[in-house]
C-alpha cells in the first residue's frame, strides 16, 4: 500500500499521461478524499463506516484545459483509471481552508445555472491532502 506522499505522486504521475489530450500540461496535483472526513469516520464508525458513508479515494490533476479526477483503489491507493474531467472554464473551486493541518476541506463544483451546489450530482467537496 502507498503510503508516502512521494509514492502516491510518482504512481499517479506515471498514470496521468494516458488521459491528457496531445499538448495538454499539468499545472499541479493533489491526492484526496470524498465523502465525510475518513479520519472522523474511520475514528467512529471504523473500516465499516468508511465503507457505508461512501469515501472514495482520487487523485486531483489540474492542467491549462481540465481538472481531471483519477480513481484511486481504496486498499492500495494505486491508480485505477479516470473517474471524470471538467473543462477549466465549467469548474469552480471553493471553501478552501489553507491553514488545515493535514487535509484542507474544499468545494468543486461545476458552474450550472449560476447555482453553486445545488444540485448533488454536479458538486463533490473533496479533502486535500496537504503535501
Amino acid at each position: 500500500m502507498a503510503v508516502r506522499k512521494e509514492t502516491i505522486a510518482k504512481q499517479f504521475g506515471e498514470a496521468l499521461p494516458a488521459f491528457l489530450e496531445p499538448g495538454e500540461q499539468v499545472r499541479g496535483g493533489s491526492y484526496c478524499v470524498s465523502g465525510p472526513s475518513p479520519i472522523w469516520v474511520a475514528g467512529l464508525f471504523g473500516l465499516i463506516g468508511m465503507l457505508l458513508f461512501g469515501v472514495r479515494y482520487y487523485y486531483l490533476a489540474v492542467t491549462d484545459r481540465r481538472a481531471i479526477f483519477l480513481q484511486s483503489s481504496f486498499w492500495t491507493a494505486r491508480p485505477k483509471g479516470l473517474a471524470w474531467a471538467d473543462p477549466n472554464d465549467a469548474v469552480m473551486i471553493t471553501d478552501v481552508v489553507v491553514d488545515a493541518k493535514l487535509w484542507s476541506p474544499v468545494e468543486h463544483c461545476l458552474r450550472t445555472a449560476g447555482v453553486r451546489g445545488s444540485n448533488p450530482l454536479t458538486s463533490t467537496t473533496v479533502l486535500l491532502r496537504k503535501t
